[in-house]
């Protein structure tokens, strides 16, 4: 029987940014050529798959709690040749020991800690004297008010997030340098948001007498209204570059 599809199969990335963009920061980041490479909370992986496919040689390891989500990655890493070159595993970030020349955590802080700069500094614990961190985080464009938190996800406050002059102080306070910063724009966190359920509008549309339908429609409509009525217009999202200072890693 035809069952409801997952969610974010229109995707090419689980984060907001438009992917030429992307490639423009992965082309950066290539420049300094690094050899290892650890994608924290990688989910399917693209960040890091990129990043390889940038730099022949580079090895990378990518961690996550989600098996659809590493399987995902592995088919993508079979597709593009990169096999041999990846390691996707299912683990707790918080085990991980050793040190990068790159790090990519992007949207995935939480799996290391809930505040930013706890999160950073275990980033650079993991990060070798001069490397580079990719770290993409929400965070408020504007404080909302009490009646903008009531309609966001369930228990939204706003300690869930922080201003962004405040996570580039966190990145220095726990040794890293800022080198670039992206903002992604509304039109992209909106395509983002679409593409999240693109997929299952799709499939509404063509099964709208399914026994599923109704639930699915509710549950996109709930969706929509959390989001054009909640975090939209308040909610941004950036992509850090930062460099990692000489001196003892932070644990």
């Amino acid at each position: 029987m035809t069952t409801v599809p997952l969610n974010g199969l229109s995707l090419e990335l689980n984060s907001p940014i438009d992917p030429g963009r992307l490639d423009r920061i992965v082309a950066d980041l290539a420049r300094s050529e690094p050899q290892r490479v650890l994608d924290v909370g990688c989910g399917w992986a693209e960040v890091l798959l990129r990043m390889l496919a940038a730099v022949p040689g580079a090895t990378g390891v990518g961690v996550d709690l989600e098996q659809v989500d590493l399987d995902r990655g592995r088919k993508n890493a079979e597709l593009r040749g990169l096999t041999d070159r990846v390691e996707l595993r299912a683990a707790d970030a918080k085990t991980l020991t050793g040190t990068y020349d790159l790090v990519l955590c992007v949207g995935a802080q939480h799996a290391l800690a809930d505040d930013p700069g706890r999160a950073l500094s275990a980033l650079r614990g993991l990060t070798a004297a001069g490397g580079r961190l990719l770290f993409g985080i929400d965070y408020w464009l504007t404080v909302p008010p009490a009646e903008r938190l009531e309609v966001m996800w369930g228990g939204a406050t706003v300690e869930d997030s922080v201003l962004l002059p405040d996570v580039v102080a966190a990145a220095a306070a726990a040794g890293w340098r800022l080198l670039d910063l992206h903002e992604v724009s509304q039109s992209e966190w909106d395509a983002y948001e679409c593409g999240l359920v693109r997929n299952q509008e799709e499939w509404l549309l063509d099964h709208a007498d399914h026994p599923e339908a109704a639930a699915l429609r509710r549950r996109l409509d709930d969706g929509r209204q959390q989001w054009l009525r909640g975090h939209h217009g308040y909610l941004g999202f950036a992509w850090l570059t930062l460099g990692a200072l000489p001196g003892p890693t932070a644990a």
